[in-house]
């Protein structure tokens, strides 16, 4: 193994450039991963364009590879050892608060590096913060002793395991924090990987109707949401969303939303709140970015009795479960999994989420070693 690493750096907004790092040295309680597959996030596009918090950066938190260097701490704490092939979460838990303890890493407070300039996630870490190698736009990743891991279930590709973030982000949100289950109807705005992810989360728990909407644009991505299992698909731009879904439900509504949709403004909101059935409906609103909501009708909301609820990340169940669906090969997830690029297409790649370069992207990864 070379002492050195190929990376895709951010150096500066929407600017990305090929680099060596230095091989850290590794301790008995790290390991060193070789990155298969890193998994593009439509969370990457928003953030590629803001300005560098500190040093460059390493993009790429949703990331499988397999093991290699593996400290003798290391392999016996994680109980894994050279040649896994493992889903590492972009969480870097502290392990000992109460939301560590019940798998809930998205809430501890070491991750929250939106916040925190010290707090390390990969994907989100400068190079400023020894070893530098935190994100899987890269041909290796380091691994301290509080890294997140998953076996990836045998028969499972790298490829495809590298939708986990994404699958288990559906059912965190769909049957987790919305409680979709058997015979349930439910409302999945926006038919991206996520929202696909959630239609396919919902089938399998046995939603009894699943409505899809999207814009005009979303043409592909709706026929994909009705391969998976969604019943009816809306065009936003095209139909009245709200007649369409109570004419679907026969007038009763939804008892779950799940909002995916990202820059969508305000309206996926209102409709969502008259979508839902007379009493007691859910909405898990993922709202990314700075919206603001001058007129919000909190009224109507409460006499309603809508739960609302925070779509943000997933928990460790989330993931195993994610992984087992994925295993299963109940969808045919090819349908989404769009485009795969190497290292110096990065900036590509990015760009190809967020409707500005391969034409029909859904789900992108890229593969270092391409």
């Amino acid at each position: 193994m070379s002492e050195t690493v190929l990376a895709a750096l951010k150096v500066g907004p929407s600017t990305t450039e090929l680099r060596e790092l230095d091989l850290p040295p590794l301790p008995d309680d790290a390991a060193l991963l070789k990155v298969e597959v890193a998994g593009v996030c439509g969370t990457d596009v928003s953030q590629y364009r803001l300005p560098l918090r500190g040093g460059p950066l390493v993009m790429g938190h949703e990331n499988v590879g397999y093991l290699v260097r593996v400290g003798n701490t290391f392999a016996a704490h994680k109980g894994m050892r050279e040649g896994d092939l493992v889903f590492l979460e972009h969480y870097l838990p502290c392990g000992h608060c109460e939301w560590d303890h019940i798998g809930e890493y998205r809430h501890c407070a070491a991750t929250e590096w939106f916040y925190d300039p010290k707090a390390i996630r990969y994907g989100y870490t400068s190079t400023d913060i020894a070893p530098g190698l935190w994100g899987g736009f890269s041909h290796y990743l380091y691994l301290p002793l509080n890294a997140v891991l998953h076996k990836v279930p045998t028969g499972l590709t790298p490829e495809e395991a590298g939708v986990a973030t994404p699958m288990s982000n559906g059912i965190q949100w769909a049957l987790f924090d919305g409680g979709i289950g058997y015979g349930s109807t439910v409302l999945i705005q926006g038919p991206g990987q996520q929202g696909l992810c959630c239609v396919m989360a919902s089938k399998q728990a046995g939603a009894d109707r699943i409505i899809v909407t999207g814009t005009s644009k979303d043409a592909r991505r709706l026929d994909v949401a009705r391969a998976f299992g969604a019943d009816d698909v809306i065009d936003v731009e095209k139909e009245d969303a709200l007649a369409r879904v109570l004419e679907s439900t026969d007038g009763r509504g939804v008892d779950v939303v799940l909002d995916c949709t990202v820059g969508a403004g305000t309206a996926p909101t209102l409709l969502g709140i008259e979508a839902t059935k007379r009493r007691g409906g859910t909405m898990v609103v993922q709202g990314e970015g700075n919206q603001e909501f001058p007129s919000f009708p909190i009224g109507r909301l409460t006499r309603k009795g809508i739960t609302l609820k925070s779509a943000r990340g997933h928990s460790y169940r989330a993931v195993e479960l994610a992984l087992r669906q994925l295993a299963s090969h109940r969808f045919p997830l090819e349908l989404m999994m769009t485009h795969t690029f190497g290292l110096a297409e990065v900036d590509y790649a990015i760009k190809s989420v967020g409707g500005q370069g391969a034409p029909g992207a859904i789900h992108v990864s890229v593969l270092p070693w391409k």
